[in-house]
Formats: C-alpha cells, structure tokens, sequence
C-alpha cells in the first residue's frame, strides 16, 4: 500500500488510548502511513510518560477519555514533562470548549476521530509541519480542520498591527515554542523575546501566552509555519 505521507526524518509517535482495538486499529494506520515512524502504544498516560522518558518522542495521540485520568490532565503532565513534544488531541468528542482548553494546555492540535482516511493524513501533515490542526466544529464554517472557509492567511505583519518582529515572534508562539526556543530561533535574547511579547498581548487583548493562541484561532488567523532562520 502507497503511504499517504512521506518525512525527511526518523519520526516516533506516542499513541495513547486505553482501548486496545481502536489503539491497534490507529498504530497500524499510521505505519501504513507513515511506515518509516515508530509507533508506540501506550494504555495509559503513565505508561506514555515512561516511554518517553526512554525514547525521543516527535509526537504523541492523546486520546481524551481515560479512565482515572482525562486526557486534559494528562497533556498538562506529558507538556510538563517533554515541553517540546509535540502533543495532539485524537478523540471522538468535537467539543468547542474542550478544544480551545485542549490548546490553552499547551496541545498542538485537536484530531476528531471521525476524520476519513485522507482527511487523518491531512491533519497529520499540518501537525507534523508545525501548523496547529483544529475541528471545524471548533471554528466558523468549513467542513474539516483549518484552513476552513472564513480563515484567513496573513502574511503582513501590518494586517495585525504588529511590527514585523512582532510577527515572528507571534508565528513561533502559535507553533508551541517557548521564549527561550524562540529567542535561540530568531538569535536574540530571552528577554527580548519578553518585550516584543508584551505589544502583542496588548493588541490582541490577552494577559497569557494560552489566551493569545486561543484569540488567533478564533479570529481564523492562519499565520503558517515560520522560515527556520528567519
């Protein structure tokens, strides 16, 4: 079977559900898919902490429904564990509240498990291009995640009222990374990176970094991937 998606590097995924056929049934989706990655299984977040305290992780499946344990608290203890990896919702449950507090914790992304086939390959190359992937139930219009009907590309940083440092500072916040990533990517300082921070906040409105990503969802801003360098 062709796969759907092709990457330039070795990729191991995190795949954490407490049902072992639907867990089965996704693991050998994405190595047909994606049948260079690694896929490991987890039933629990625990035994998901553990794997990858011992493996370099690229991406993790959190379902939303575990017992004991929801997948909300336990993308909160894989973030604070693995603060770069990168963490995606997998869940029959389309919720809008439950996605945009899914992405205030820091998920790069919320996959409905209704998703056909093409659609599931789709949402996985946004995430694994570092372009955050929403429900369309979770914004205005559309049929399937971002970019739906209503959103809108910006490529000028005039078109938001920021300076164009500004947006490359608010390009890698929507990607997930922390001040410290960014200051090393635009090859500033941290404390730089903190006071181009502050003009934004205070255009957009917000007092948090979660607050700031969630107002860009919902104004169907879609800002794409940063150049690596930039």
């Amino acid at each position: 079977m062709r796969p759907l998606l092709t990457i330039a590097h070795p990729l191991n995924i995190l795949l954490i559900d407490d049902h072992f056929c639907a867990r089965e049934g996704v693991a050998l989706l994405l190595q047909q898919m994606l049948p260079d990655a690694q896929v490991f299984e987890a039933h629990s977040v625990e035994t998901g902490l553990a794997i990858g305290g011992t493996t370099r992780l690229n991406l993790a499946l959190l379902d939303v429904q575990l017992p004991g344990k929801n997948g909300l608290e336990g993308l909160a203890e894989l973030k604070a564990a693995f603060p770069d990896l990168c963490v995606v919702m997998f869940s029959g449950l389309e919720d809008r509240e439950l996605v945009f507090e899914a992405l205030r914790l820091g998920a790069m992304g919320f996959i409905p498990k209704s998703l056909s086939r093409q659609e599931f390959a789709a949402a996985l190359q946004d995430v694994l291009a570092g372009r955050p992937y929403l429900p369309a139930s979770a914004v205005a219009g559309g049929s399937s995640g971002l970019p739906v009907p209503g959103a809108r590309w910006v490529a000028d940083p005039r078109e938001l009222g920021l300076t164009p440092r500004e947006f490359e500072v608010l390009r890698w916040l929507v990607q997930g990374k922390g001040n410290k990533d960014i200051a090393k990517r635009l090859g500033v300082s941290e404390q730089t990176v903190k006071n181009h921070l502050r003009p934004i906040f205070h255009k957009f409105g917000v007092a948090r970094r979660a607050e700031l990503v969630v107002k860009v969802f919902e104004r169907g801003i879609v800002l794409g991937a940063p150049e690596v360098g930039n």
